[in-house]
């Protein structure tokens, strides 16, 4: 792992680094659902505004292309990116680039994508922002929950079945502990 004497993210990795164009040519994966949000995008001026006022920005995402939250996320910043010549976007394979994931850990354990790096004109880090939007996070996890709940009650029955099935398993597979 890097030390903050010596970052791992440095202007000549950063530039080495595919723009956001050469990222979805070389995507494997979910090329034309990328392309496809990215052309549904709408950005209002006064935001492109804000962004082209905020002087140079050199912004690093780590991801990979089957990556849910990317494919929603990270549209939004190409799109403004495009409109503001200041910013310069890069997008990396996060499987890559573990050093730098590992040095941006969601709540200090998860390698979560995307990443978005932002960095100034000295590439300086200035700014992250891990996944999503925190409001979305907030919606996803009650949703996620609620369905939880919901599928336990209507499966009750078989769920216990499995569960008495899997415990008999469990136990007559058991290792031999000390």
């Amino acid at each position: 792992m890097a030390t903050p004497q010596t970052p791992a993210l440095t202007r000549e990795r950063f530039l080495a680094t595919p723009t956001f164009d050469e990222y979805v040519e070389r995507m494997t994966v979910n090329r034309e659902k990328m392309l496809q949000h990215l052309e549904e995008v709408q950005v209002p001026p006064e935001d492109i505004a804000w962004w082209r006022s905020q002087g140079k920005l050199n912004v690093y995402v780590l991801t990979y292309d089957s990556c849910g939250d990317a494919l929603y996320n990270l549209p939004v910043f190409a799109k403004i990116a495009k409109q503001c010549p200041n910013i310069d976007l890069r997008v990396a394979q996060r499987d890559e680039n573990l050093d730098i994931m590992d040095q941006h850990l969601n709540q200090g354990i998860y390698r979560s994508v995307p990443c978005f790096i932002f960095l100034d004109e000295n590439f300086q880090e200035i700014a992250n922002l891990k996944e999503r939007s925190e409001a979305m996070t907030r919606v996803i996890e009650q949703e996620q929950l609620a369905l939880r709940r919901r599928l336990r009650e209507q499966y009750k029955e078989a769920w216990r079945a499995e569960m008495l099935r899997e415990f008999k398993e469990v136990v007559a597979n058991r290792k031999k502990y000390p």
